[in-house]
């Protein structure tokens, strides 16, 4: 009896155990449909659908805003010059129709009309639009056309080539309008779309897509131009210039200016004027139809590698290479105390990643405006509240030349001197040597004549043939003497510190940089 009852026991217990490895087994087999492959491409492609439809709304919700600028320039005889013969220069390219010349011929005496096309958009509801100074500049007659395919006659309200941004007004009111993104919210690899009409009038309102590629990219135009480009990789063409680059909240994060190519399209390389500058010369050109910006009152440079380990600051820092005054004649910078040689690390609680950064950090504020500057003197960290004063329509001030020692008349040219150890070759400055490197003949100090390539002071101190050595630890030197007694005064393994003059006397700056004796 009880052998049957452990019988009938193992197969209840095993008719359970059946049933919990059957229920467990299709649970299993659930999950693994759940989390399976099938599984994994629902889920990609729902997110790729939401990701479209948020394409589909911020293309929805800035389109209407967003406008083609057509203008017209009437040339005089002067100005139509045809290096080409009468050909068109773009035939058989995508640009062959916009740039193509006009009915009528353009030969000597024949005036004719000069067309352009670009982008821009609404950032008021009564009629302000933005777009690129580069878009307008020079034109006689701006037209505008709107989403709905309508035209309005455009007046230019202001330009700033600083920043190339201007803004223009047409009648009317009740427009829709673009807000205004945040600058500090801005990512890279953030999703951002293009509006514009590139190429062609026939491709208006066109839409990319793309990601926020770099920040903090920089043009050549030096301290007369913005410098910290938005790069990205959405499409934009010729036509594409002055139309909004938005996040997906439909904001305007940047305005479409310029691409990098080597072809004359689009390579995956564009660059946008960042919200921030846009911003403020929106703001001022509405105001008061111009643009006044902050000025600091000094002309730098970059810290070269061997001087930025000298004083313990980043790489990216700015050396002040000299005072120069403000539209009013004012000093801003040597008023709170900042002289020549020191090297700015940031400002307003902002460090600099590359000293052109501080032109826009500067010049997007106004005169009057207060900011904390962080800046290194000898290796000390220190801080000045400056007081901007207003740039000049002309920030390239002359430099003055200080006084130092005198150079050998020609007559007592000596031969170059080989300083080995640092990979140097330099000369006493005589009116042969300035001329062999342009040099003007005014100019004090010592030549280098030559560097070793492989040398600190070529790769680290960044010093090249035609340099002038001014100082060497802050001591003055006038020739080759001077140099090799200052440099004899230096111990073993010391970095000591060179004052450089590249250039002519009468426009160039000079510099700050390091070498280190070897033992």
């Amino acid at each position: 009896m009880k052998r049957k009852l452990s019988v009938a026991l193992l197969v209840v217990a095993a008719f359970v155990g059946g049933v919990f490895f059957v229920s467990s087994a299709g649970s299993l087999f659930e999950d693994l449909r759940l989390t399976g492959p099938d599984a994994r491409a629902d889920e990609a492609l729902a997110n790729t659908t939401e990701l479209g439809e948020a394409f589909e709304a911020v293309a929805e919700r800035v389109n209407p805003a967003v406008v083609q600028i057509r203008s017209t320039r009437l040339l005089s005889q002067n100005e139509q010059q045809d290096p080409f013969g009468g050909r068109n220069p773009f035939e058989g390219t995508p640009w062959e129709d916009f740039f193509g010349r006009p009915p009528g011929g353009s030969g000597p005496g024949m005036p004719f009309e000069q067309n352009g096309l670009g982008s821009g958009a609404f950032v008021r509801e009564d009629g302000y639009i933005v777009t690129n100074n580069h878009v307008v500049e020079g034109a006689d007659e701006l037209t505008v056309r709107l989403f709905d395919g309508s035209t309005r006659t455009a007046e230019v309200v202001g330009n700033d080539p600083f920043s190339d941004i201007a803004v223009l007004k047409v009648q009317g009111d009740g427009y829709p309008a673009l807000a205004f993104g945040d600058v500090g919210e801005l990512r890279v690899g953030q999703w951002v779309l293009a509006f514009g009409s590139p190429l062609s009038e026939d491709l208006s309102n066109s839409v990319t897509s793309g990601i926020v590629s770099a920040l903090g990219r920089f043009g050549q135009g030096g301290g007369n131009s913005i410098s910290n480009y938005i790069q990205t990789d959405a499409a934009i063409n010729p036509g594409n210039s002055g139309g909004p680059l938005v996040n997906l909240r439909g904001e305007i994060v940047g305005i479409n200016s310029a691409i990098a190519t080597r072809t004359g399209g689009f390579q995956g390389i564009g660059f946008a004027v960042p919200v921030d500058i846009v911003r403020n010369s929106v703001e001022q050109l509405i105001e008061s139809g111009r643009v006044e910006r902050g000025y600091l009152g000094i002309r730098f440079t970059e810290v070269s590698p061997s001087l930025a380990r000298a004083l313990d600051v980043p790489l990216g820092s700015a050396q002040i290479a000299s005072i120069e005054p403000d539209a009013e004649g004012r000093r801003p910078a040597a008023d709170a105390g900042l002289r020549e040689g020191d090297v700015i690390v940031g400002v307003g609680g902002r460090r600099l990643s590359d000293d052109r950064e501080l032109v826009s950090l500067i010049s997007n504020r106004r005169p009057g405006d207060r900011v904390e500057v962080e800046f290194s003197r000898d290796g000390t960290r220190r801080t000045a509240t400056i007081t901007l004063g207003r740039r000049p329509n002309d920030a390239t001030a002359q430099n003055e030349t200080p006084d130092r020692p005198g150079r050998p008349a020609p007559e007592d040219e000596a031969e170059p001197t080989s300083v080995e150890s640092l990979g140097l070759t330099l000369q006493d400055l005589s009116t042969t040597v300035a001329d062999r490197f342009g040099i003007d003949k005014e100019a004090r100090g010592v030549v280098v004549t030559d560097v070793v390539r492989t040398s600190e002071a070529f790769r680290e101190a960044n010093l090249r043939p035609g340099d002038i050595i001014l100082e060497v630890n802050r001591q003055a030197v006038g020739t080759v003497r001077d140099f090799e007694r200052a440099y004899g005064a230096v111990r073993a393994g010391e970095t000591f510190l060179l004052r450089v003059q590249r250039g002519a006397a009468d426009n160039s700056a000079a510099f700050l940089t390091a070498l280190t004796k070897p033992s």
